[in-house]
Parts: structure tokens; sequence; C-alpha cells
């Protein structure tokens, strides 16, 4: 068989339960829902990260985060190192990127033939602080959205802190028809598919800048569900409370930053923020459908994941500080289908959304690189009906790069507060919520285990992989 088109979907901030299939219809994602119906859904996918950058990192790489050489922030990785992009543009494949990925600089080569961007800007520092007079141009880098918008004559709404602050605000998109960022995507996209060189394979990544916030969904969305109906979180800031000192603190001031919470006695902006999202969901599902015939899935491999997830209300929190891997985090939708897979299933066994870069190789027929440990593992076995029988004793990992880090090993999941030393274990099995840290003798074992399972991760250094440094 050729080699198939490998496609990566990406969307920013949604939790592994804000779609179709796993929220019982509440997110309407019928779509994805299709899509997944026919390929696998990955139960247990945890992301690299609970932050945007260092997931994405991972997605390209196949690394985890801490093994990434850094450029101009922490995060951003090095331009020129090794990238599943990289990799197969060298194997014959078209290389595209359209959307957001958080590339610092916007445009940094890591292996994308054609890159159309759209990004959070105002949360990349390029741009103005809001009371500044003039820019700074040294930390102006635009977009190609931003581009677009000023030839097509529109103001970038981003760069009016009017506009910025409006749309901020949960309040329906205020520019033009076709203008918003997930519009523009979609129309980037197939007019790349309509225009793409036939006679190779094709890496495509298509990364939605939404539902993370600004929460601004243009009509129809933005007045498609009524704020009203019952979806109310599962837990409040009441769960944190027989959580050790360190990480309770943490709930309450992350970095010297209050986290965003709920209002015990004013529902109703929580609600609005989940009718907003529910929108911007649906706006995405709708336009990857249509992106997706115009695909050739006799021929693809389409994936869907997500960065990270959203608090959404519950632990009593909004957005994503503080950034601790609690599955409300670190755990993302994960649905694989197209040429080659055995659909129909779902698959239980932990994995990694990172698990994409070796995944892809496999399908590609190209080779992992010789002589680098990698933490992440191909997916393909699980995808053409033959799972590795020693999957079950897979750790996976969330979080290696920053002071709290997960690792969960079947049914048990640990969060280690790294410089202080203290660790949480939860049974996510029978407490999937993290309500109840365990704290008998048992769980000091099973601790002291995954801490040093998780301590051998993190030994792991920055391989020495092919690159154009």
């Amino acid at each position: 068989m050729a080699r198939p088109d490998l496609i990566l979907f990406v969307t920013d901030q949604q939790r592994h339960d804000q779609v179709g299939f796993a929220s019982d219809g509440h997110f309407e994602t019928p779509n994805l829902d299709r899509l997944a119906a026919s390929g696998v859904i990955f139960d247990n996918a945890y992301s690299a990260s609970t932050t945007c950058v260092p997931a994405r990192t991972a997605l390209l790489t196949g690394l985890h985060p801490h093994r990434l050489p850094t450029q101009i922030n922490r995060f951003a990785l090095r331009e020129g190192f090794w990238t599943i992009a990289r990799a197969l543009r060298d194997a014959g494949y078209e290389t595209a990127l359209i959307g957001k990925m958080h590339f610092v600089p916007v445009h940094a080569d890591h292996g994308f033939e054609t890159m159309r961007l759209c990004e959070h800007l105002n949360a990349q520092g390029f741009l103005p602080a809001p009371g500044d007079d003039e820019r700074d141009e040294s930390r102006d880098d635009r977009d190609d959205y931003h581009e677009w918008l000023l030839e097509n004559g529109h103001d970038d709404w981003r760069f009016d802190h009017g506009e910025l602050i409006a749309n901020l605000r949960n309040q329906p998109f205020r520019g033009a028809p076709g203008t918003h960022p997930t519009d523009w995507i979609e129309r980037e996209t197939r007019e790349f598919l309509d225009r793409r060189e036939r006679d190779r394979p094709l890496f495509l990544v298509v990364s939605f800048p939404h539902p993370h916030a600004p929460y601004n969904p243009p009509e129809p969305y933005a007045s498609m569900y009524d704020p009203a109906e019952p979806a109310p979180p599962t837990t409040d800031f009441t769960v944190n409370e027989a959580l050790p000192p360190i990480f309770r603190d943490a709930m309450s001031s992350f970095g010297g930053i209050p986290p965003h919470r709920t209002d015990p006695d004013d529902p109703r902006p929580l609600q609005r923020q989940v009718a907003w999202v529910r929108g911007l969901v649906k706006q995405i599902d709708d336009a990857l459908g249509r992106i997706v015939d115009q695909l050739d899935l006799a021929e693809s491999v389409v994936f869907f994941t997500s960065d990270h997830g959203d608090y959404a209300g519950n632990r009593g929190l909004l957005k994503k500080k503080p950034w601790i891997p609690y599955d409300d985090l670190a755990r993302v939708a994960l649905v694989v289908a197209g040429c080659g897979i055995e659909g129909g299933r779902r698959v239980g066994e932990l994995v990694q959304s990172c698990d994409f870069a070796l995944t892809a190789l496999d399908f590609a027929d190209v080779a992992i690189p010789a002589g680098v440990e990698f933490s992440t593992r191909s997916l393909r076995p699980f995808l053409v009906g033959t799972p590795d029988p020693h999957a079950a004793e897979r750790s996976v990992f969330c979080q290696t790069n920053i002071a709290w880090s997960m690792i969960r090993r079947g049914r048990y999941k640990c969060l280690v507060s790294r410089p202080w030393g203290v660790a949480v274990l939860f049974d996510v099995v029978a407490d999937p919520e993290e309500r109840h840290p365990l704290d008998d003798p048992e769980s000091v074992r099973i601790t002291a285990e995954l801490r040093r399972i998780l301590d051998e991760e993190l030994s792991l250094g920055i391989p020495d992989l092919p690159s154009n440094l």
C-alpha cells in the first residue's frame, strides 16, 4: 500500500469530556463522533503537559518537555531540532501546518514547508500590554491571520485593546462574518487541500486556537446553547480540602497569582462560559466535518486530540491554573481513524497523545531515529488490532519540565510537587474525580515505586537527534 496521508487535528484547551462521545451528547460533535465510530477511541490518553507550548513540542517530537532544547523562552522548541515534520519532509512527504502551534518566533522552521498561522498573540507576548502608548516592535511577530485581516480590509481585534477586552468578556465575536479564527483556519485548510501536491503523500496539522479563551463564538454558535441547561461540574472547591498543604495552597495562589475561581453563590458566569465553550466546540466540529469531507479516508490516517484540558468549574476553578496534572487538565481526547485502522473500538490502556509522533513514523514506514530512548510508543499495534501484551505495565507522564509532575501506572496516579518533595496518590479507577488521596501502608509503597519510575524518566536528557542546529 502507498504511504498514507497523515492528518492531525488539534484543539486548544478542550477537556477530554468536551466531545459528544464522552459527554452523552452534551457537547455536540457529530462529525468527530462519526470519525470515532469508524476508528479507535483511546479513553485514557494523557497529554505531556497541562500548558500549551510543552504539550505541542511533545506532539511534534515524541519526547517529554524536559528532554527538549528551548529558545527565547523556557518552553519553545529550539529552531532546527528534530521533529516529525522534519523527518517526514525528508522522507518525501509534503508538510503543512495551518492554525496555532505557539512557535517562537511565530514562523520558526520546524520542518513545515507550508505554514499559515493563527496564534493567540496576546498570550505569547507579541502584543503591547494594556496602557502601552506604542507597540514594542521587538515583541511584534505577526501571524498570517493578522496579515490576511489587513489585506482584506479588517482590523485585527487582537491588536485593539478595546476589542480584545470585549472578546475576552464572553461576548459574541465582533468581527466581520467569516473572519473568526476557526472560519479562517477552515478556509485556509480547504484551499490548501485544493492545491496540494498530489504526487507526494501529505503530512498536515490543522490546529484550532479554540475552545481556549477568549470565549467568543460567532453567531449562530454564540446563541446556540441555553446557559440554563444543566451541566454542573462534578466537584467544587471543597474537594481540595483533603490535599496536602502545598497542594491546597496552590489552588488558592499559584505563582503568587490567585487562580480563576467559580462563584458558589452565583452560577451564572460559569453557565454562560460553558454555553460559549459548547458553541466554540460545535463550530470547530462543523469545520472539521467539511475538511474531512475533502480527505480520502481510504488513503489517510486522521488523528484528533487537544493539547490539554481545562478545569471548567471542577475543583472550583476555571481555565488551567494551577498547572497541576489532575485529569481535568492532563487527560485529553484521542481518536484515530482511516486506512488500515481496525475501527469501531475503544481502547482503555494508558497512552500518551504525544505517541502521535512515533505512530506517524510507523504508518509512513519511516525508521525511528536510532540510539534514542523514547518514552513514547507507536500506537499502530492498537490501531491494527494487535496490541502489545505488556501495555498494561506502561507508565505515562505529564508535566516533566516544571514543578508539578504526574505519573500514572495502571489504576494508580501519583502527583508530585517536586521542589517540596510532596506527593499524593489516587486510585483513579475507584476515585476518578481525585477526591481522596490514599495514605495506607500499601499506598506508601506504591507511591515510592512510582516516584522512582518518574525519577528515571526525569534523569533522561536531551537526545542526540539529527537536526539543522
